[in-house]
C-alpha cells in the first residue's frame, strides 16, 4: 500500500514537471495530463477508494490554505484599485453569467437549486496558472487586454471566498436559508477580524525573524495554525487565512501611512518562492487526487460539462461585445477570439468541489463529476482557441508585457 502511494506521488511530480515542459512547447496545460493520470488510477482502482475518500477533507483543507493564503499575499490593493477596475468588472460579468448558465443547465437536469447555484459559483473564475502563461507567450496582444484578462484570473480568489461562505452555511442549514446573506454575518466578520489582526501581528514578527535561515517557512506554518485556530473557534478558517494574506502583503503601505518615520519593507522574494513551490505541489497532487475520486465521469455529466462550457463561451462573447460597444475595451478580431475562448477552469474549482464532498453538500458526488468535466472541456476550448489564434498570427518576436512587472499575480490558479 505504502509503495503504491509513493509510486503514484513520484509519477505525479514527474508528470507535473513534464507537463510544464510540454506546455512551453505545445501550449497544452499540464492540468490535462494530471487529471487523466488520476482518472486512470481511479478507473484501475490502484488505490483503495476508502483510503482516497478518507483523505478528502484533509487534502481539501491544505489546498484551501494554500490557494487563499497565496491569493492574499499576491493581492496588491494599490494596483487593484488603480489598474484593475475593468478586470474586476470583467470578473463580475463572468461570475454572474457562469452562475446563470450553470444554474439553468443543472436545474433542467434535475439538480436541486442549492447544488446548481454552488456549482455555478465555483465555476465562475478562470485559472491564472493556465491563462497568464498563455497571455505572456502570445505576441501581438495589447497590454490593456493582457491586464484585463490577468486581473480577471487573479480575482478568482473572491469567487472562492463566496463559495466557501456558501458551503459553510448550506452544510449547517441543509438548504439555502431565506436570509442567506444575513445569517453568517457574525462568523464572517469574526473571521475577517482574526485574519486582519493576525496579518498585522505577523508582519511585525516577520521583520524580526527574517535574518534567520528558512524563516520564510514559519509564515507557511503560521497560516496552518491560523486556519486551525479559527475553525476551532467556530468561525471560517479559509476567510481568516485570505484576509491575513491580504494584510500581510499590504502592511507596509498601512504602516507607511500611519508611521512615516518607521520603515516597513514589502515581503521579500523568498516567501514568494516558498509559496510557488507549495503551489506547484498542491496543483500536482490535487488534480491527480480529483482524477482518482472521479475516475471517468458518467456520460450525462460529460455532456453537462460540455454544454456548460459552450454556453459560458457564448455568454463571454456576448458581454465582450457589450464592453467593445461601450468602448471600455478595445480589441481587434484576433484579440476578441482570444478573450472569448480564455475560459479555463482550474484548481480552485477542483478544490471547492471536493470541499463540498467532504462538507456533505447535497449531490456533492454529482457536482464533482460535473466540475471535472467542465475543467477538461474548458481547458480544451482554451487550448483550441489559442491554437487557432496562433495559426492566424504572423511570426513576430515575443515581447515581454510590462503589465506583469507591475501586477503581481498568484501562482496557484
Amino acid at each position: 500500500m505504502v509503495e503504491l502511494v509513493l509510486l503514484a506521488i513520484g509519477i505525479a511530480i514527474f508528470l507535473g514537471f513534464l507537463g510544464n515542459v510540454l506546455f512551453e512547447k505545445t501550449g497544452i496545460p499540464n492540468t490535462l495530463w494530471l487529471l487523466l493520470f488520476g482518472a486512470a488510477l481511479g478507473a484501475l482502482h490502484v488505490l483503495p477508494p476508502d483510503f482516497v475518500f478518507s483523505a478528502a477533507g484533509l487534502v481539501g483543507a491544505i489546498a484551501i490554505i494554500g490557494i487563499l493564503s497565496d491569493g492574499g499575499l499576491h493581492l496588491d490593493l494599490r494596483k487593484v484599485l488603480t489598474e484593475g477596475l475593468v478586470g474586476f468588472l470583467w470578473m463580475l460579468c463572468g461570475l454572474v453569467f457562469s452562475i446563470l448558465v450553470t444554474l439553468g443547465v443543472l436545474s433542467f437536469a434535475g439538480f436541486p437549486f442549492e447544488s446548481a447555484l454552488f456549482t455555478g459559483i465555483i465555476l465562475a473564475g478562470t485559472s491564472s496558472s493556465v491563462a497568464i502563461p498563455i497571455l505572456v507567450s502570445l505576441p501581438g496582444i495589447s497590454e490593456k487586454l493582457r491586464t484585463i484578462l490577468s486581473v480577471e484570473s487573479v480575482f478568482d480568489t473572491f469567487s472562492i471566498v463566496i463559495a466557501i461562505i456558501f458551503v459553510d452555511v448550506v452544510s449547517k442549514q441543509g438548504e439555502v436559508p431565506a436570509g442567506f446573506f444575513q445569517l453568517p454575518l457574525l462568523q464572517f466578520f469574526s473571521a475577517i477580524a482574526i485574519g486582519l489582526l493576525f496579518g498585522i501581528a505577523w508582519s511585525l514578527i516577520i521583520t524580526r525573524i527574517k535574518k534567520f535561515e528558512f524563516s520564510y517557512t514559519a509564515t507557511l506554518g503560521a497560516f496552518f495554525l491560523l486556519y486551525a485556530f479559527t475553525e476551532l473557534s467556530g468561525s471560517s478558517g479559509a476567510l481568516a487565512v485570505f484576509f491575513a494574506g491580504v494584510m500581510l502583503a499590504n502592511a507596509y503601505i498601512i504602516f507607511g501611512a500611519m508611521f512615516p518615520k518607521r520603515k516597513q519593507l514589502p515581503l521579500d522574494d523568498d516567501l514568494s518562492k516558498t509559496h510557488s513551490l507549495f503551489a506547484f505541489l498542491i496543483r500536482v497532487f490535487f488534480f491527480v487526487f480529483l482524477g482518482i475520486i472521479v475516475g471517468v465521469p458518467e456520460p450525462l455529466y460529460l455532456f453537462l460539462g460540455l454544454l456548460i462550457t459552450v454556453l459560458i463561451i457564448a455568454a463571454r462573447f456576448s458581454y465582450l461585445h457589450f464592453f467593445l460597444l461601450a468602448r471600455v475595451v478595445e480589441a481587434n478580431a484576433k484579440e476578441k477570439l482570444l478573450a472569448g475562448f480564455m475560459v479555463p477552469r482550474g484548481l480552485s474549482a477542483a478544490v471547492l468541489s471536493v470541499f463540498a464532498l467532504s462538507s456533505g453538500l447535497p449531490m456533492a458526488d454529482k457536482i464533482v463529476q460535473t466540475v471535472f468535466s467542465v475543467i477538461i472541456f474548458s481547458i480544451l476550448a482554451t487550448t483550441i482557441g489559442v491554437f487557432v489564434l496562433r495559426g492566424r498570427q504572423k511570426k513576430e518576436p515575443e515581447k515581454k508585457p510590462l503589465v506583469f512587472q507591475e501586477i503581481r499575480v498568484t501562482s496557484f490558479e
